[in-house]
C-alpha cells in the first residue's frame, strides 16, 4: 500500500472501531439503521454530481447490498450476546481469512509463506478470544454471528473493490452504495422493529448522528483505498481496528482488560499487519 492510503486506513480503523462501540452501547439494530440514514442524507447530494451506474455496475451494487444487509444483521446479533471486546475482534479479525478464501476461489491467488504465518496468528488470537464462548449457548450464538458478519465483510470487500474500479469511478460507486444500502437497511429494520426502532432513535439522536458521520468517513476512505491498492492489503489494514476496539471496550464499556484478551488482540493485529506488509507469492 502507498503511505497515504496506509495512513488514512489506520485513521479509518479508529473511526470504524469507535462507531462500533457506539452501536454496542446503544440499541444495536436501531443505531445501525439510524446511522445509515444519516450517512445517506450526507451522501445524497453527491449523486447529482457523479455519473449514474451502468448496467454492469448495477449488478455489482445489488450483490453488495445483499452482503451489507447480511453483515449488519449478523453484527447486531453478535453484539446482543457478547462483550464488545470479544465480538468485535472476532467479527473483524476473521475478515482476512475469508478474503483469502474468496481471492483463491475467484482469482486463484494463494497466500505466500509470510501471509500464512499472519493467518495462523489471527486464528490463534481468535480462538483465545472465543474460547469461553464455545461452552455456553449465548456466547456460541454470538461467535457464529460474528463469524457470519466477517464472511459478509470479506464478500462485500471483493465486490465493492470491483465496483470502485468501474468506468464511473470510485466516487460514483461510493455515493450510490451508501445511499441505497442505508435506505434498504432502514426499511428492513423498520419492518422488523416497528415502532420500537423510532423510540430507540428518539432517545439516541446524538449517538446516531456521530456514528453516522464516523461510519460514512470510514467507509468512504475504505472504498477509495480499494480503488487503488490490492484488496488483501486494504482489508488487513482496516482490520487493525481490533486494537482500538479492545481499548474502547476497556475505557468506555467497563470491560475487563485481562492479559489473555489483550494478548489475543495484539496477536490478531500482528497477524493482520503481517498480511498487509508482505506481498503474496
Amino acid at each position: 500500500m502507498d503511505p497515504l492510503a496506509a495512513s488514512l486506513m489506520l485513521l479509518a480503523g479508529l473511526l470504524h472501531a469507535t462507531w462500533h462501540a457506539i452501536v454496542k452501547m446503544g440499541a444495536g439494530l436501531s443505531i445501525l439503521a439510524g446511522m445509515g440514514l444519516v450517512s445517506s442524507l450526507v451522501a445524497l447530494p453527491v449523486l447529482f454530481f457523479v455519473p449514474a451506474p451502468s448496467a454492469s455496475t448495477w449488478r455489482i451494487i445489488f450483490v453488495s447490498l445483499v452482503l451489507h444487509a447480511g453483515y449488519k444483521a449478523s453484527l447486531a446479533a453478535a453484539y446482543r450476546s457478547a462483550e464488545f471486546g470479544r465480538a468485535y475482534p472476532i467479527a473483524r479479525g476473521t475478515v482476512p481469512l475469508f478474503a483469502t478464501l474468496f481471492a483463491y476461489v475467484e482469482l486463484q491467488q494463494l497466500p505466500g509463506p509470510g501471509q500464512l504465518i499472519g493467518i495462523s496468528a489471527i486464528v490463534l488470537g481468535i480462538f483465545g478470544l472465543a474460547r469461553d464462548g464455545l461452552d455456553g449457548m449465548i456466547d456460541q450464538r454470538a461467535l457464529w454471528a460474528a463469524i457470519c458478519a466477517a464472511a459478509m465483510v470479506g464478500g462485500y470487500s471483493v465486490v465493492d473493490a470491483s465496483g470502485t474500479r468501474q468506468p464511473e469511478g470510485w466516487a460514483s460507486f461510493t455515493a450510490w452504495i451508501i445511499v441505497l444500502d442505508s435506505v434498504v437497511f432502514f426499511v428492513v429494520a423498520t419492518l422488523y422493529q416497528g415502532r420500537t426502532m423510532f423510540r430507540d432513535l428518539r432517545h439516541a439522536l446524538l449517538p446516531v448522528l456521530i456514528a453516522g458521520l464516523l461510519g460514512l468517513t470510514s467507509f468512504a476512505v475504505f472504498l477509495w483505498a480499494l480503488s487503488r491498492n490490492p484488496i488483501a492489503n486494504v482489508v488487513a489494514f482496516r482490520e487493525c481496528s481490533v486494537l482500538f476496539a479492545t481499548l474502547l471496550g476497556v475505557l468506555f464499556l467497563n470491560e475487563r482488560a485481562t492479559p489473555r484478551r489483550i494478548g489475543c488482540a495484539v496477536l490478531i493485529a500482528t497477524g493482520l499487519v503481517t498480511i498487509a506488509l508482505l506481498k503474496p507469492s
